[in-house]
């Protein structure tokens, strides 16, 4: 197994590797198949298995979403290794999902590996690297309000994968790409938290009050979960 994956389709085939050697695969267990180059891998990972059938299963896209949160406080705050709570890191996967979860992202990762290279890379080093997880933060609290809405969490996943993608091809440009799209996605999340989707009559009957609420008390812990792991970090510094 590679240590150090280059391209996506290298994370993917580390992956695969992985889940053909375990019945069950924790998170702990694909973090560090990522070797050395952490980051980048961890955000754009989870967001590209939310758009696999994996996240199709409700809950799942907060929760990654909230890994994603973690990897990104983590960047923020300058780590160089990436540090997962056990009741995150524990947590598992059957090794024959991950693999057809793999199987799925093959076409997406030879488009994204044959189209994004090394181009303005100053743009995916300190500091901007740091700013852009902040946006990340942003776009993972909309996760919990768009994941009733059928294939709406896969706007701001979509936009995470670029930022992870970013930093794992040092392509500057898509970086740029990734922002852009991100402030379509915040301006989407935030409209449902004031209640602009659920009041269209395309989400009529579909969008309650209650799974407002729902939405915004899964953001709320995925917000409080991200501050805790935050501050052990600082701690254990």
């Amino acid at each position: 197994m590679s240590a150090t994956p280059q391209s996506v389709n290298d994370i993917l085939d580390n992956l695969a590797e992985l889940a053909g050697e375990h019945d069950k695969v924790s998170f702990d267990q694909v973090m560090h198949t990522f070797g050395t180059r952490t980051f980048g891998p961890a955000i754009m990972v989870p967001a590209l298995m939310e758009i696999t059938p994996i996240g199709a299963v409700p809950g799942v896209p907060t929760f990654l979403a909230t890994i994603v949160m973690l990897v990104a406080a983590q960047k923020m705050l300058g780590r160089r290794s990436l540090w997962l709570p056990g009741i995150i890191g524990n947590r598992s996967m059957s090794g024959g999902e991950l693999l057809k979860a793999t199987e799925k992202l093959r076409p997406v990762a030879a488009f994204m590996d044959r189209h994004f290279h090394r181009r303005l890379k100053f743009m995916t080093r300190t500091p901007f690297s740091q700013m852009a997880a902040g946006v990340v933060m942003l776009l993972c609290l909309t996760v919990p309000f768009l994941e009733v809405l059928p294939f709406a969490s896969s706007v701001p996943m979509l936009a995470i994968a670029g930022f992870g993608l970013a930093v794992l091809a040092r392509d500057g440009v898509l970086m740029l790409v990734a922002l852009a799209a991100s402030l379509g996605a915040l301006a989407m999340g935030f409209d449902y938290w004031d209640g602009g989707i659920r009041d269209t009559a395309a989400t009529d009957g579909v969008v309650t009050e209650e799974s407002v609420e729902s939405a915004r008390q899964s953001a709320a812990e995925a917000g409080e979960a991200a501050t805790e792991a935050a501050a052990e970090v600082v701690q254990g510094d």
